[in-house]
């Protein structure tokens, strides 16, 4: 008896720790990620690093492990991580953005928010919110 209470125990632990996320669910950035925020009724959300930015590591160390803002960037947002060699058409697009960079693009594209530099984790989700007030239809 005392094994299968610390079975269940051990399972209910390990059920609890797997569906908390530890980061966001980072997506592959192509062309067709509009329509996918479109048909989800989502915004896009790009974070442009460069291996370089010692802040780019920051925020992915804070800011993207806080599990507010992990829930959030996963109800109501597409996330993409896209370093800038890696992604170079969205260096390009995005050149004017130091990094890190945080954009927020619609669900046709369209850039709504573009910020450079560290965001902490409390803004992020206060951003991460009001563009979901503000623009969400």
């Amino acid at each position: 008896m005392k094994n299968i209470v610390i079975m269940l125990t051990c399972l209910s632990i390990f059920y609890f720790l797997s569906s908390q996320a530890n980061e966001p669910d980072w997506q592959v950035w192509s062309e067709d990620i509009p329509t996918q925020a479109k048909q989800n009724n989502r915004f896009i959300l790009i974070d442009l690093t460069a291996q370089w930015c010692k802040f780019c590591k920051k925020m992915e160390q804070t800011t993207y492990k806080d599990q507010s803002v992990i829930d959030e960037l996963n109800k109501n947002y597409i996330a993409i991580k896209a370093d800038e060699e890696k992604y170079p058409e969205l260096a390009s697009r995005f050149k004017k953005v130091g990094r890190p960079g945080t954009i927020i693009l619609d669900s046709n594209g369209q850039q709504l928010i573009a910020k450079t530099g560290y965001i902490k984790p409390q803004w992020m989700l206060w951003m991460l919110q009001g563009t979901i007030a503000e623009y969400q239809q």
